[in-house]
């Protein structure tokens, strides 16, 4: 191999990694850890590359044959493999709520259309969740608190929450549970809820998180259409919130 493939070479595969490097540092999860990590990763590949190629420059000509193997297969074989791995991680980071770390709205529809395509015939519960008086907590202590709030409630949810369960933000303060078995999603609400309690005891914030939840269960059989079944446990949660403020009035007109 020439030096000109050679060149070609280094400076396609190059492109590759420091085009991956820039938009992690960018973009790539909000996890610190695995984004120094991954970075790490790149710079230590991209430092390989360059003392690879200069001692292609500089190696006697008996060791050329091994040199043109490792710039001919394997460093565009590894600028590829970063490249698919980077293509994957960005497809997960898609399916992930940036402020949470749980799944999105998106990946909750692909989850329960994969659900339904599947027709297996499993019951599923299907539970909603919102956090009371979450407008409060964002008019009063400012938006910044709404998101610690948010944060608080999604590393409960992901601490009690198993590996089987999938847990995601539906938007705003809403979030949804999808668990196997109605024993299940009591068992979980149950838990978030007592970790709810030890976390307001031991806060120091000036206002409590407090969940509102619904939940129905979903046969997957293809008998209900996704949107119809989610409009239902919308209406749900509708009318929970305004019995809730209906009793709200009705105990602020008895003290009144």
């Amino acid at each position: 191999m020439n030096f000109p493939v050679a060149l070609n070479t280094f400076f396609g595969s190059a492109l590759i990694i420091i085009l991956i490097f820039a938009e992690c540092l960018l973009k790539y999860t909000g996890n610190r850890k695995n984004k120094k990590l991954f970075c790490a990763i790149l710079i230590i590949v991209f430092s390989s590359l360059s003392v690879d190629f200069i001692f292609f420059l500089f190696i006697s000509s008996e060791n050329i044959n091994i040199m043109q193997i490792s710039f001919r297969i394997i460093w565009p074989i590894i600028a590829a493999l970063l490249l698919y791995f980077y293509l994957f991680v960005m497809l997960k980071e898609n399916r992930i709520d940036i402020l949470t770390g749980l799944g999105n709205r998106y990946s909750f529809f692909e989850f329960f259309n994969r659900l339904s395509r599947n027709k297996t015939g499993e019951s599923w519960s299907v539970a909603m969740i919102d956090i009371n008086n979450f407008k409060s907590i964002n008019d009063i202590y400012g938006h910044l608190e709404g998101d610690n709030a948010l944060r608080n409630l999604s590393n409960i949810i992901r601490i009690c929450a198993k590996k089987s369960d999938f847990t995601a933000r539906y938007g705003g303060d809403e979030f949804i549970l999808v668990v196997r078995n109605e024993n299940e999603i009591n068992k979980l609400i149950a838990g978030i809820e007592y970790e709810l309690g030890k976390l307001n005891n031991k806060s120091n914030k000036p206002y409590n998180i407090e969940i509102s939840y619904v939940f129905d269960t979903f046969v997957a059989d293809g008998s209900k259409p996704i949107d119809v079944f989610l409009n239902h446990i919308d209406m749900l949660m509708h009318k929970s919130n305004e019995e809730k403020r209906r009793a709200g009035d009705i105990k602020a007109e008895e003290k009144a």
